[in-house]
């Protein structure tokens, strides 16, 4: 039997029972205790892609967490679809995932454990097509890319089956093919290395007894104040020169240059058209004022020359904006020979003071300067309509070859092949007195998409030029040869991203001022002083001077190739 108390104390732990039931059924109903029955906490898993080399591309993640090279591991709960992207850089392609994907297709990953991607990314084999020959004509590729002499050098991806087809211009024929394809049949190759291809046209036009004449010579005299003449010639398929019909023409040209079947020529002020006839023979067709057609009303065209397709003619506007230099851009008619303003390059610079060359995609073209000791190495892009946009940032120090201790580099000239690569004359400099300090060696630079240029070169490869002080430098049509002039000329390979390499010494003593080739690979130099013009056949055993040469020319002051009608 129990005693009071002990019934009292029952009491007291069944009103406790009853208490801890209702807490419970409180908090299973929502109550302010709810958190005493907390949810597990849910799983998550770790994804890791494996960082690609340097430079070769990217891996991107939906849901966001991946961004690699950048963030390449991240958390993500079990059980989502995580969806990686692989991004090539440019030149480069993707060649598939390996671990948790494989293939090249889109990567789905199902976080239920610990995942790790690697993507794989290679680099693009390059072909190179170069045209010479006396004739002309246009190379394209299967697949799309090759476009010549447009875009000579494309990168294709690895293993590529491409087809190469030729069409030759109007009196022309094509001939053969050399270097990764050769005879006259279909040129088919697979890209399993970079390769280069040659196109070789030739022209049918004749004379007499079949000799062929490759090109028109043009070479512009200031006998005097009020006798100033253009001198005439046909290039015969040896070098040797022979006087155009009607040559000299009494032409005022300070400067020229020629496109197809137009001469254009200015005195400083106006531009000309001329119509060159299937003979050499030249006729004014029209005329622009330059220097009406600047915004400034100020300047005088110089230098002339055209972007490689031929439709669009530049100048070097001196003092265009009344203080410093602009490149004016002039559409050409192809049908009159007509131009028609397009436009001041934007930027304005007494370091503009020589012509652009520009790249095979003809995107983008390329000069130096050290116009009082400012190194420059200066780039435009050439814009849909003909236009000019400064790419390189004035004023910042080019990148430059490593030079000697004590020394800087004083860039000159620019000469671009059909590819991608740019020679830029260097002279080394004491960064005391600012002499000279060693002869002029020649860079090789490399373009990329954006038109940014980067040294290949060292100053232990450059190689040195002979010819002292150079005053002019130009690429061969199939950028396979650098002719350097000065007091002389000289002539090198040019080899794309690797150093240039001698090809000749010293070809003449003579003062050399302005140099030019045709697509014969004939080189033609003239000289002020010496009233001469040159003439040397080159090919890859050296250069011999064609017959004739030299020839006696009253002071000729500039010279302009053009292709045979």
């Amino acid at each position: 039997m129990c005693s009071p108390r002990s019934g009292a104390l029952l009491f007291r732990s069944f009103v406790s029972l009853l208490s801890l039931i209702a807490i419970v059924s409180f908090a299973s109903c929502g109550g302010g205790t709810k958190a005493l029955l907390r949810p597990p906490a849910t799983q998550t898993y770790q994804l890791s892609v494996t960082p690609p080399a340097s430079g070769t591309g990217s891996v991107t993640s939906t849901p966001p967490g991946i961004d690699c090279p950048t963030t390449c591991s991240a958390a993500f709960p079990q059980s989502t679809q995580v969806k990686l992207s692989a991004a090539p850089a440019n030149n480069y392609f993707f060649d598939g995932w390996t671990g948790a994907c494989s293939g090249t297709a889109l990567c789905t990953v199902s976080m239920t454990g610990t995942e790790k991607v690697s993507a794989t990314f290679d680099p693009g084999e390059v072909l190179t097509v170069s045209i010479t020959g006396t004739g002309a004509g246009t190379v394209t590729s299967t697949p799309s890319g090759i476009s010549c002499p447009t875009i000579c050098s494309f990168t294709f991806p690895p293993n590529t089956p491409v087809t190469l087809s030729e069409t030759p211009g109007s009196n022309d024929a094509f001939s053969s093919w050399a270097g990764a394809c050769t005879g006259g049949a279909n040129c088919s190759v697979t890209l399993d290395a970079s390769m280069s291809i040659t196109a070789n046209f030739s022209s049918e036009n004749g004379s007499g007894g079949g000799s062929q004449f490759a090109t028109f010579v043009y070479i512009a005299s200031n006998k005097s104040a009020s006798n100033n003449e253009i001198a005439a010639y046909q290039s015969h398929s040896n070098g040797q020169l022979t006087p155009v019909a009607g040559s000299p023409f009494a032409v005022n040209a300070a400067y020229m240059t020629a496109s197809g079947k137009y001469l254009f020529t200015t005195d400083g002020t106006n531009i000309y058209t001329y119509a060159v006839a299937s003979d050499g023979g030249i006729a004014q067709t029209s005329s622009i004022d330059a220097n009406q057609s600047n915004p400034n009303h100020c300047g005088s065209p110089i230098s002339l020359f055209t972007d490689r397709t031929g439709s669009t003619l530049y100048d070097l506007d001196y003092v265009s904006d009344c203080a410093n230099n602009q490149y004016g851009s002039f559409s050409i008619d192809s049908s009159t020979g007509a131009l028609t303003f397009i436009a001041l390059s934007g930027a304005a610079s007494p370091v503009f003071n020589k012509p652009l060359s520009f790249l095979g995609n003809d995107m983008y073209g390329y000069s130096a300067s050290c116009w009082h000791y400012i190194q420059e190495i200066y780039g435009f892009q050439r814009n849909s309509d003909g236009s000019l946009t400064l790419v390189s940032d004035l004023g910042s120090a080019p990148p430059m070859p490593t030079p000697p201790p004590g020394d800087t580099y004083c860039p000159w000239l620019a000469a671009a092949d059909t590819g991608n690569h740019v020679a830029i004359t260097l002279s080394a400099m004491n960064v005391s007195s600012f002499q000279a300090d060693g002869p002029t060696q020649i860079a090789v630079y490399t373009a990329d998409g954006a038109g940014n240029l980067s040294p290949n070169s060292t100053a232990a490869d450059m190689p040195e030029v002979v010819v002292g002080n150079v005053s002019d430098m130009q690429m061969s049509p199939a950028g396979n040869y650098l002719a350097v002039a000065g007091t002389g000329l000289q002539v090198f390979n040019f080899n794309g991203a690797n150093p240039v390499t001698q090809l000749t010494g010293l070809l003449t003593n003579t003062p050399i001022d302005q140099i030019a080739w045709d697509h014969s690979n004939h080189l033609y130099a003239i000289s002020h002083s010496a009233g001469q013009l040159f003439v040397f056949t080159v090919t890859s055993d050296g250069a011999t001077q064609a017959p004739g040469s030299p020839y006696n020319v009253t002071v000729p002051v500039n010279i302009a190739i053009g292709p045979s009608q």
